[in-house]
């Protein structure tokens, strides 16, 4: 993972727990980017699609798939945030992040053909 140093502390152990392949943050990460494979090839479009990623929402989707008490919102942020770093993504350009007025965040992430190779990538 590159310039690992401007990466937050917490963020560089979820790297290294994504790069070792630990269950569950590996898990939800390949269930993410299958999803997001499957929207795009839904959607059917060149330009790429805006993926949206609620870590509240994901939680309840994943619970029965992957029955891990680590999985909690917080956790599964901390996992989303190391894939962006570590897949070289660029902030703005290719993801965002939003927060509500109750401070929960959401990921937004254009999904493209390229993009999606990055992500792979870094599994």
């Amino acid at each position: 993972m590159s310039e690992v140093h401007q990466i937050p502390i917490p963020i560089i152990n979820y790297i290294h727990l994504i790069e070792r392949k630990e269950s569950p943050y590996y898990d939800l990460l390949l269930y993410i980017i299958s999803d997001m494979e499957r929207n795009l090839k839904k959607a059917n479009l060149n330009h790429g699609i805006i993926y949206t990623i609620n870590p509240r929402q994901l939680k309840e989707e994943i619970q029965e798939k992957i029955p891990d008490k680590k999985l909690t919102p917080i956790n599964i942020s901390r996992t989303i945030l190391a894939l962006l770093y570590g897949s070289e993504l660029r902030k703005g350009d290719d993801y965002y992040v939003t927060t509500s007025s109750g401070g929960r965040k959401n990921y937004h992430v254009k999904i493209t053909k390229s993009n999606l190779s990055l992500l792979r990538m870094h599994l």
